[in-house]
């Protein structure tokens, strides 16, 4: 199983992630004009090797949106500050990403999607069912693997939890030991209420990175929580 975890690890718009977040709501509207965001669509595959994807969409959430070339580029304008971008493409997964726009904008953000026959894939090895008309959420820890006790739960309701350990396997469960893969990934979540994260360590809770965004959970979709910082 271990050859398929990166599949879900490697998603995620990256460009400019603050630390602590602030109080700017997640749409990014901060009263501070925009930026162009301009980078690459990726689509995962199973050689662990993406490869850049045309014909994908990327969006401000509730502003502008484009397409992906054909070498997988993208460009578009974005509101400086604190926003959400959604990635999609036909026959696959999207994500769901926040992000710190910076006045000088970014040149070099990288989205992923993961197509369908993937995520198919890895259902089979978890024996459970993924239902593409529900929502997946990733709560990404600020590590490269655990330290061991992080923890993570949802307040909305969802079919299951997973984690990667650190021996390859793929178990259900939502707390991590020492030296596992800093993920706790959550499937079939509802797509009707925010998904309403928290994280936390045996010696408390931990900070979010964006801890006033509101994370919704949508259908065929990974949405993406960061932490920032455990006690």
């Amino acid at each position: 199983m271990r050859k398929y975890a990166w599949l879900f690890l490697s998603i995620g718009l990256v460009f400019s992630l603050v630390g602590c977040g602030d109080s700017e709501s997640s749409n990014g509207t901060g009263g501070n004009g925009t930026a162009t965001v301009s980078g690459t669509v990726f689509t995962a595959s199973l050689d662990d090797n993406s490869t850049p994807l045309a014909g994908a969409t990327v969006m401000v959430v509730g502003g502008s949106s484009t397409t992906s070339g054909a070498d997988g580029s993208f460009s578009l304008q974005a509101p400086v500050g604190i926003g959400m971008f959604r990635t999609t493409a036909p026959n696959a997964w999207g994500e769901l990403a926040t992000g710190d726009v910076p006045v000088g904008g970014e040149d070099m953000a990288e989205a992923e999607v993961v197509p369908d026959t993937l995520v198919d894939v890895v259902a089979g090895e978890l024996m459970r069912t993924i239902d593409d008309t529900k929502g997946m959420v990733i709560v990404e820890f600020d590590a490269e693997v655990a330290v061991g006790g992080e923890t993570a739960d949802l307040g909305s309701s969802y079919g299951f939890a997973f984690v990667f350990r650190a021996n390859g396997d793929v178990e259900i469960g939502n707390q991590l030991e020492a030296g596992d893969d800093a993920q706790v990934l959550f499937a079939n979540v509802d797509v009707t209420s925010d998904v309403m994260p928290s994280a936390g360590t045996g010696g408390g809770s931990c900070t979010l990175a964006f801890p006033s965004t509101t994370f919704p959970s949508e259908a065929k979709v990974f949405t993406i929580v960061d932490v920032a910082s455990c006690p």
